[in-house]
């Protein structure tokens, strides 16, 4: 991967947030909290508050592989933290500007490495095996996109219902 690959990948990583800050900047309080009669949903609020999470998780997984490389990592249950840690209480938007705070921090870090060896830094996964840099990037700039459909979906949702 090129040093302009590299750029290019932290630039699309740092703004995959915008797939999801624009749908929520204006929403009501109660279409945050709405949950639609599908098996398993979680209110947009609770996606906010996972992306927190899950922003907690890729920041420390990319310093644990810069500083100590080929370190274990351990995989985390997203529904168990879910349904366990009061997801609903939590304010989605607070969680959200948080996710992209920490996001930003973690690009403007990588950006000072941009010219090194990223394959040096890696980490081992107990079900993916070896995750060097640019894979873990990847997968967090995807997580957004994933995410971005269930989001638009429970807002398509609380519209119909008036």
């Amino acid at each position: 991967m090129t040093r302009d690959d590299r750029l290019g990948l932290l630039d699309r990583f740092e703004g995959a947030y915008s797939l999801v800050s624009s749908q929520v900047e204006r929403l009501s309080a109660e279409a945050l909290a709405f949950i639609p009669a599908i098996p398993e949903a979680w209110s947009v609020n609770d996606h906010l508050v996972h992306l927190l999470d899950a922003e907690v998780a890729v920041y420390f997984r990319i310093r644990l592989a810069q500083a100590e490389p080929g370190s274990r990592i351990q995989p985390w249950d997203e529904l168990a933290w879910q349904a366990r840690l009061g997801y609903a209480s939590l304010d989605g938007r607070k969680c959200l500007a948080q996710a992209m705070a920490l996001r930003s921090t973690v690009a403007a870090g990588l950006r000072h490495r941009v010219d090194e060896d990223w394959s040096a830094f890696w980490l081992e996964h107990p079900e993916k095996g070896r995750m060097d840099l640019v894979r873990i990037l990847e997968i967090y700039r995807d997580h957004l996109a994933f995410h971005a459909p269930f989001i638009k979906r429970n807002l398509d949702a609380w519209k119909a219902k008036g």
